[in-house]
């Protein structure tokens, strides 16, 4: 909805308190993208990502990273909390199996196209 939502701000920047991760990352994303808000959003971000630092994944933290690359050169402390991932000797999953795999190779591409991304600005 982009800027039809800007009515809506801070009702969303309410919501990127949430307890539950999924909530608070789609407001933060919704927040950026209906007004631009980085000073909300990107702190928002980078907490549901702080896991992925030490070897922790959660399904939430891939739309996170992904959000965080779209916002770009202010998602920097985000990138630089998250340069080692590349480096970690783990599987970063939650699931068994294929899926495993799977989830390892999105995150850490996600995390690539963040850090790169940073490169650029």
């Amino acid at each position: 909805m982009g800027s039809h939502a800007a009515p809506f701000a801070d009702r969303m920047r309410r919501m990127t308190a949430d307890t539950d991760p999924w909530t608070s990352v789609r407001a933060a994303h919704a927040v950026w993208a209906a007004t631009g808000d980085t000073q909300t959003t990107v702190p928002t971000l980078t907490t549901a990502v702080q896991g992925l630092a030490v070897g922790a994944y959660l399904p939430v933290m891939l739309p996170a990273v992904r959000h965080l690359t779209q916002i770009g050169e202010a998602a920097q402390p985000a990138a630089d909390l998250l340069i080692g991932v590349a480096a970690l000797d783990q599987r970063l999953r939650c699931n068994g199996g294929w899926r495993g795999f799977t989830q390892d190779e999105s995150i850490r591409t996600a995390v690539d196209e963040l850090l790169a991304s940073g490169r650029r600005a």
